[in-house]
Parts: structure tokens; sequence; C-alpha cells
């Protein structure tokens, strides 16, 4: 009992020694805290800019009185305004800051009251000296009056003064050395006008006779007075003198500031002061928390060791449990990864091997277009087989594509295409399959659809290909409709984050049949991988992925894949994509009507004949490559691997060697290094020429060396236009007879540096017409451009008429100019 009274005592003890703790540690840091605020920098700021604005107004004081010293009376009234601002800005701190203490604040004010005193006393000086001045003036004035009136009336003197002619050259003399004394008093000058009165004065002693000597006489006072009078203004112009109250007011500044500092030291070291104490209290809480913790956390500690020893024994069990599971995912995780190695060597060869063929399939049809001798008919039959080539060229790539889906690796590969012109040949390609069904095949595009878009074209033509083709499959009679329109919200969903933040659009397709229709069941399971619909399963075509490889395509193009069918009547789907409009890239036309509309029949005229090493291992490619490349008008050697390529190199020199990469004995990456190893070999232009389809493969083969890189198979006017590109080539097209005439309508790729063969003005006037959005102005402006510089105004009309007066206003801006 006496134990816990004194445990009670004791906690009753402790308890009031924290209040008491705490109240003093109240109170202490509420007068460190009072101590620390800060200072009112602004009326310090401005209280020390007071007096830089006195030192500065008594600095002007001084150089109006320096003028006024040299110049008598010319500055009067500035000097005596400039007084009046001394006196105000001598006012102005009598306002002393507070954080002064009462005995440093009031010798300030002492120093300020002698300062003004000062001025006071320096204020009557000046107004003697003014005072002065003015007498001076006037007796300069008298003097300059009695001078006229001589010359005015020249009998007065000369009657009385007619036999002394020196007498009267002296006093000519001492009223002209008078006036130029007026103007600029001088040392000098006043003893040469001491020396005249002289003269005159004993000139009138010796000769009392002379009439009119009143004159003379009055002359000579305002001479002497003119004289005194300056001395005077010199003597009081010593006395008044500033530079003492200068030097008092800078001072007083260097005092103003040392007490600011001094008092700004002592709130830092009052806020030191109050940062310590705080971090006392606040590690005296913590220790005092940790302590109490500490014992509680021994008495926890004590209560979970007899549960630590249970749990061990679960953990060990756990354990052995976990071990053997780990070892059983590790095994099934290294067949899983075993099993896609495979299958990606598998495709990659695959690949390699379809793609071999397709390249001399597609090839040798191209060739064979160029052969006149054959009929319309036959042109067609090759253009649908180059076409269906292609196709297959596109499904091949697809396959790749549905392996990366499997792994959440498929993306998206964007560029800037012709939907018109995919659109048709697609439908070129089904027509005669929906002829030989008598179905009618419709394509409704709405004439609001651009035709330039930027998008995945490979994944939006498999998707309209697998849709028509599934509708084509499943409808025995009636029409097949493709429709394509804006999409009426043309907004990204809200789900989409990656096309919320840039400029895309929404595109509508729908393709509507009057088929078969599916049924409900059926229409549940329409896009689960591997699933097929009832009337699928009866015709026995497909594999079920077409659909899902579609919606997963759709998805990842921003949009979502629908489907409605009434059984008996026909299906729609219908989906909607995101995608960007942009200008016309330049380039991409000028490729088009190259390879597409202007074929390539020859190389222009005055052009060395160049070499070129065509390396493949398969007869077939080098036949493609030694055809195409004679009838343009190369040189052509072959090789069939790499060996041979690398001794042809040494002996032959080619300007440009095309390499396939995968071959025997030596492959295109080791032959590429070695020929690119040679000094003489870092001028040859190597382009890979690769059957595989994997862009990372892309990496690999520009790292060997290769300057470039195609994929077989290839188009003729794409490989002629890249050889062109790195030999600097010009060609003849099949419809045109002068490259050099043509070439002045294709449009360039537009830069800030094309706008530079206008003038600055003209320049100017774009920029400002475009950042008004005045499409008028600016087809104006492009009218004055010279007929030479047709591509730079056809390229800025682009944008105009697609109200990309944001890029006008880019490349037209001052600075860039």
């Amino acid at each position: 009992m006496n134990i816990f009274s004194q445990d009670k005592t004791n906690k009753k003890l402790s308890i009031f020694g924290y209040i008491t703790a705490g109240g003093v540690g109240s109170l202490l840091i509420l007068f460190l805290g009072q101590r620390s605020l800060p200072l009112n920098h602004r009326l310090a700021k401005k209280y020390r800019h007071d007096i830089q604005a006195a030192i500065q107004e008594v600095a002007q004081l001084e150089k109006y009185l320096l003028a006024n010293r040299y110049f008598p009376g010319t500055k009067t009234d500035s000097v005596n305004l400039q007084l009046e601002s001394v006196e105000s800005a001598l006012s102005n701190l009598d306002n002393i800051p507070s954080f002064s203490n009462q005995q440093e604040q009031y010798m300030l004010r002492l120093k300020l009251e002698s300062k003004s005193a000062f001025l006071s006393a320096k204020s009557k000086l000046i107004a003697l000296v003014q005072l002065a001045q003015g007498e001076f003036k006037q007796s300069c004035s008298q003097v300059s009056k009695l001078q006229q009136e001589i010359i005015n009336n020249p009998d007065i003197l000369q009657k009385s003064i007619s036999s002394n002619n020196i007498l009267f050259n002296l006093i000519d003399e001492l009223s002209n050395n008078l006036l130029i004394y007026c103007q600029t008093p001088d040392e000098q000058r006043k003893l040469i006008i001491e020396n005249n009165i002289g003269q005159v004065k004993d000139i009138l002693k010796k000769n009392k006779n002379i009439s009119n000597q009143f004159i003379i006489s009055e002359f000579i006072d305002y001479s002497n007075n003119i004289i005194e009078e300056y001395a005077t203004i010199s003597s009081l112009n010593e006395e008044v003198i500033f530079q003492v109250l200068s030097q008092q007011l800078r001072d007083l500044e260097s005092e103003y500031l040392n007490q600011y500092q001094n008092q700004q030291q002592i709130i830092n070291n009052y806020r030191l002061l109050c940062g310590l104490f705080c971090l006392l209290t606040i590690v005296f809480i913590a220790y005092t928390i940790i302590s109490n913790l500490a014992r509680t956390n021994r008495n926890i500690v004590k209560i979970l060791e007899g549960f630590t020893q249970e749990l061990e024994t679960k953990v060990e069990e756990r354990t052995a449990q976990l071990e053997e599971s780990i070892e059983n995912t590790e095994a099934a995780l290294a067949q899983a990864q075993h099993a896609n190695q495979a299958k990606s060597r598998f495709l990659a060869n695959m690949s390699h091997e379809l793609r071999t063929p397709l390249n001399a399939i597609l090839g040798f049809t191209q060739l064979m277009t160029r052969d006149r001798s054959l009929g319309i008919e036959q042109q067609e039959n090759l253009k649908i087989i180059n076409r269906s080539g292609e196709h297959l060229l596109k499904l091949i790539n697809d396959i790749l594509e549905m392996s990366k889906i499997e792994v959440g690796q498929v993306t998206l590969n964007e560029s800037q295409f012709d939907l018109h012109s995919m659109l048709k040949s697609i439908e070129e390609m089904l027509r005669l399959k929906a002829d030989a069904k008598n179905l009618e095949l419709r394509f409704d595009i709405s004439h609001n659809v651009p035709q330039l878009i930027v998008t995945d074209e490979g994944k939006l033509r498999q998707i309209i290909i697998n849709l028509l083709g599934n509708a084509l499959k499943f409808t025995e009679q009636g029409s097949i409709v493709l429709r394509v329109c804006w999409d009426e919200q043309n907004q990204p969903a809200q789900d989409k984050i990656d096309f919320l933040f840039s400029d895309t659009y929404s595109l509508f397709f729908s393709v509507e049949d009057t088929g078969a229709g599916i049924e409900q069941e059926g229409m549940e399971k329409l896009f689960t991988p591997f699933e097929q619909t009832k009337i699928g399963r009866v015709s026995n075509e497909g594999t079920g992925l077409g659909l899902s490889i579609c919606h997963k395509f759709v998805e990842l193009m921003g949009g979502e894949l629908k489907a409605k069918s009434t059984v008996g009547k026909g299906s729609i789907f219908f989906f909607n994509i995101l995608l960007r409009v942009e200008p016309p890239s330049i380039i991409q036309p000028v490729n088009q009507i190259a390879t597409e509309q202007r074929k390539i029949i020859g190389m222009a005229s005055q052009q060395k004949q160049y070499r070129i090493l065509a390396v493949d291992d398969v007869d077939a490619s080098r036949l493609l490559l030694n055809k195409l490349l004679t009838d343009i008008g190369f040189l052509v050697c072959e090789a069939r691997n790499g060996e041979e390529a690398i001794a042809l190199w040494e002996e032959w020199q080619p300007d440009l060697i095309l390499m396939d990469m995968r071959m025997p004995v030596i492959d295109g990456y080791e032959a590429t290094k070695r020929i690119k190893a040679l000094p003489q070999g870092q001028e040859t232009i190597i382009i890979a020429l690769t059957a595989s389809a994997f862009e990372e493969e892309r990496i690999v083969i520009l790292s060997a060396g290769c300057d470039d890189f195609m994929r077989k198979p290839f188009q003729e006017g794409d490989l002629l236009l890249k050889i062109a590109q790195y030999l600097g080539i010009e060609y003849l097209y099949e419809d045109e007879g002068d490259p050099a005439q043509e070439s002045k309508v294709l449009l360039e790729e537009l830069t800030e540096e094309s706008l530079l063969v206008m003038s600055a003005e003209w320049r100017s006037q774009l920029y400002e017409a475009a950042a008004q959005v005045d499409n008028q102005e600016i087809f104006k402006l492009l009218m004055e451009i010279p007929d030479e510089y047709e591509s730079l105004a056809q390229g800025l009309e682009n944008l105009a008429e697609q109200f990309r007066c944001d890029k006008i206003i880019d490349l037209a801006q001052p600075s860039s100019q």
C-alpha cells in the first residue's frame, strides 16, 4: 500500500513538472518568437531609397550652382526649384523606420536637423549670390546701354575729345572689354579693364577742359561696379559648397545600413535560438514517447514470443510446399519459353520461305506489265495477280502480328496513306468474287471522308478485307455494302487515354450484307478465339480467328467492333477507329506518282552508267533484279553468296550493292561488315534485301553497316527510287520527255528555308494573314510567287486549303527570318 501511494505521488509530481516546464517553455517560445519577427523590408528599402534620392538631389543642386557660377543669372529658377527639391527630400527622411532603438533614432534625428540647418544657411547664401548676380547683370546692362547710346550718337564724345584720339580709343576698348567680361568673367580680362580705367582717369586729370566728362565718369563708375559685384559673387560662391552635405548624407546612409544589418543579425540570432529550443523540445518529447513505446514493446515482445514459435513451425511447412510449387512453375515456364522460341523460329523461317517465292511472283508480274505486246485483258489479269500477291504478302505479315497478340506485343505502325486508293484496291480485288456469286458489291464513301489519313494501314486493310470476306462467304444473294463516314460524335471515348491528348478524329465503318444472319448463341461467342458460328461450322471454312483478331485490332486503334444480325435477313458489322488527318507530306505524293501513275522506263540522258551488284542465293531473285535493272540502263553483275560478293566487289568496284542477308557460305551480315571495314568500301552503298518481316531485324541489319533496308517482296518503283536517292539518278517516265521540266512541278518538302526565296516583307505579310486566318489574303500573296517556285506555291496552297494556318505561321514566323 505504501509503495502504491509512493508511485501515485511520483506520477503527480511528474505531471506537475511537465505542466511547469510546458508553461515556461511556452513563454520562452513566445518571447523568442516576438524577437524573431521579420523587419519591414519594404519600409527599410524605401528609407534607403529616400536617402539616395536626397544625395542625388544635392548633387543636382551642385551642378546648377556650378553652372550659375560660370554663367551668372542663367540658372536662377532652376537653382530655386532644386533647393525646394532638396528640402523636400530631406523632409522625407524624418520618417525613420521603427526597427532602430530610441537612442539610434534620436541620433539620426539630430543629424537630420543639423543637415536642415546647414541647408537653410546655404539657401540664404544662394539668395545673396542671386541678388549680387542681379546687380551685376544690371550694371552690365547699363554699360551696354551707354555703349549703344555712344554708338548711336557719336558726336557726344567726338566733339569734346576730337583733339584726343587716345581717350576715344581707350573708352571704346574699355566698353568692349566690359561687354566681354559680363559674358565670360576672368581674371586676365579684369586686369585689362582696371588698366583701361586707370589710363582714362589719367587722361581726364591731365585734360580737365574736356566737356561731357560726366558721361565718361558714369562709364567708369559702372565699370568699377561690375568688377566689385563679380568679386562679391565669387566670394559668396566660395562659401556655397554642398559637398559637406553630400558626404554627411552618404555617412547617414552607411550608418543606416549598419543599423539595419545589425538588427537583422539580432533577429537571425533569436531565430536560431528559437529553432534550437524547438528542436530540444521535440527531442525531449520524442525521447519521452520512445521511452514509453520501448516499455510497451518489451511487454508486447514477451507476448509475441509465444506466437513466434508456433508461426515458425507453420512457416516451415508452408515454405516446403511453396518450394515444391516454385519448382513445378519454373519447369512449366521453361517449357513455355522453349515453345515460344520454337514458334518464333518457325514463324521467322516460314516467313522467309514464303516471302522469297512471293518476291519472284510479284517481281516478274511487275516486269511483265512492261511488255506492251500484252493485250488489255492480260494486263488486267496481271494487275489482279499483283494485287492478290500483295494481299497474300499482307496476310503473311498479319500472321506474324497474330503471334504478337498472344503475348501482348502488338503495336500500331502508323503512317500516312491514301484511304480512297486503298478502298478502291480492295473493291477491285473482291469484285470478281462478288460477280461470280451474282452479288452486288457497293462501297458507299461519304463526301467528307478525307483522302490522306494517318493510322495503321495494314491493320485497317486486314479488318475491312476480313469483314467483307466473311460477308461474301456467307451471302448467297442480295448485296454487300461498305459504308465509310465521319463518326457523329467525332470524339474519342473518355477511357481511351492514349488518344485524349492528340489531334484525333473518329471514322466510322460498317459492312452490311443480306446473308443468312447469325443466331443468338453465335452472337455471344462471336469475337471469342477459335469459336465459329453454326453457319461457319457447316461451311467448314475458316479457323475462328478472323473476327477475334479484328476485334483486337479495332480496340488497339481506339475503337470498338460490334455486330447486329437477324437470322434470315443479314448482318451488320460496324466499328469506329481514331486517326489523325494531316497535310499531305509533300514527299509521299511524289513517290506515289513515280511508283503508281508514272512508270520508270529508263535513265535520263547524259548520265553515267552505274554498276550494281545483285547478291542473292535464289536464282529467281537474282534474275528478277538483273532484268529489272538492266532494262532501266544499269550494268548488273550477280553473286550467289557473300564470298562471291566480296570477290566481285574487289574486282568490279560496283557503285551500289543489293545484298540478301540470309545466304550460305558467308551471309549478308558478314559480307557487309568485311566490305565496310575497308577504306574504299565506305564509299559503296549497300542496301539490304531481306525476306524477314520482323521489325527488330532492321536494327541488326543497319548495325552491320548497311546504308538502308528493304523487304521482299518489293515494288519496283520503290527500289528504283531508293537507288536514285543514294546515287543521285534522274529517270525517264512513261508520260514524260524531259525530267528536268517535270521536276519543276513536283512538290518539295516545305521548310523555313523554302520561304527565303521571297522577300522579308512578303513573309511578314504571309505571317500576319495566317495569324488572322485570312485565306483570301493568303491566296492573294501566293499569286506573287514566281513560276519557277511553283512547288512552294502549291505546298502553301495545300496547307491553306486544309486550314493549317498554324503550319504556315511556323514557316513564316519572324524569328525564322
